[in-house]
């Protein structure tokens, strides 16, 4: 369903260029969950923006390539994509669901917004259109009446869930969707979530810093760090047999109740966006660095099943 092929934004500050999304190529299969996970600001939050072309104005660098069905997304014009698949197609749900609602306004109208604007239907059937979504993602009729300062935080996120399905996209792109909620409220969200993907046959993409929700949900995981994949594969081999150092360090990093294991921690702080280590990213925090790791950026080696690893200690 979604390719994406050599991805690159760049922001612009003073100092220079902030390479936060640099060459990243992956793709989604239609009925699949992808989970990107990483340390905040590795550069999923921009991956999603890059994906969606919901760009700030200091965009210094943005290019590559983003098939959806085949159709190159990057060739288009901003009236093309908000036209043909911005929210119709593909759609996201921001991170913070209160800082995605417009307190001034109430829920119904929020929600119901895409189908006045993109699809010109009259306001009193987008509200009632609205009420039958708020009701899939549990939330009760009256809700279309109140304003977001009037629900909880769970209710808020299911709100937003809901203003990105009313256009009934086929890829919903999840920003840390449950990052501001209580552990129960999180465990509803997440079996929502699964119920509305099989219900409605939906294509995710999720983002997290949290491996234990991301194992909840995922087929397949993408572990980011300084704005590149550095590793990809099927859910069940990269938590069982992860192969970027990497991606070792955050695992063992994660408490487990099933095994008395010593829990590890990453030495250092993630690397400066404005200049990163020349060769592979992770040599300044990697126990397992060689002479070829300081000089040349490793590629992504193919460890079968579609499992890649972007580490010299494949070749």
């Amino acid at each position: 369903m979604l390719r994406v092929e050599g991805l690159r934004l760049y922001y612009r500050v003073s100092a220079g260029p902030v390479k936060a999304v640099d060459g990243v190529s992956f793709e989604v299969r239609r009925g699949q969950t992808l989970a990107l996970v990483g340390e905040s600001g590795c550069g999923k939050s921009s991956l999603a923006h890059a994906i969606m072309r919901i760009l700030p104005r200091n965009v210094h660098t943005y290019s590559g390539h983003i098939y959806f069905d085949g159709t190159d997304l990057m060739g288009l014009s901003d009236e093309e994509l908000r036209r043909g698949f911005r929210w119709r197609r593909l759609s996201m749900v921001f991170q913070g669901a209160m800082n995605a609602l417009n307190p001034v306004l109430t829920v119904g109208r929020q929600v119901a917004e895409p189908l006045v604007v993109h699809s010109r239907m009259p306001e009193r059937e987008a509200l009632g259109r609205a009420e039958e979504v708020l009701g899939l993602v549990g939330l009760p009729p009256e809700t279309v009446h109140r304003y977001p300062h009037q629900l909880s935080g769970g209710m808020k996120q299911r709100v937003v869930i809901a203003m990105a399905l009313i256009m009934t996209p086929e890829l919903l792109i999840l920003d840390e969707p449950t990052s501001a909620l209580d552990v129960i409220t999180q465990a509803n969200i997440i079996n929502l979530l699964k119920q509305l993907k099989e219900r409605l046959r939906l294509t995710y993409i999720f983002i997290t810093h949290d491996l234990a929700l991301a194992s909840e949900l995922s087929d397949m995981v993408g572990v980011m760090y300084a704005g590149q994949i550095v590793e990809i594969g099927p859910a069940e081999r990269v938590y069982t047999a992860p192969q970027h150092p990497y991606t070792l360090k955050l695992i063992s990093s994660v408490p487990t109740l099933r095994r008395v294991a010593r829990l590890e921690f990453i030495p250092g702080s993630p690397p400066d966006l404005l200049r990163p280590p020349e060769g592979c990213r992770f040599n300044p925090r990697c126990p397992y660095t060689m002479e070829s790791c300081m000089g040349q950026e490793p590629p992504h080696f193919n460890l079968g099943s579609q499992h890649t690893s972007k580490c010299w200690l494949h070749r």
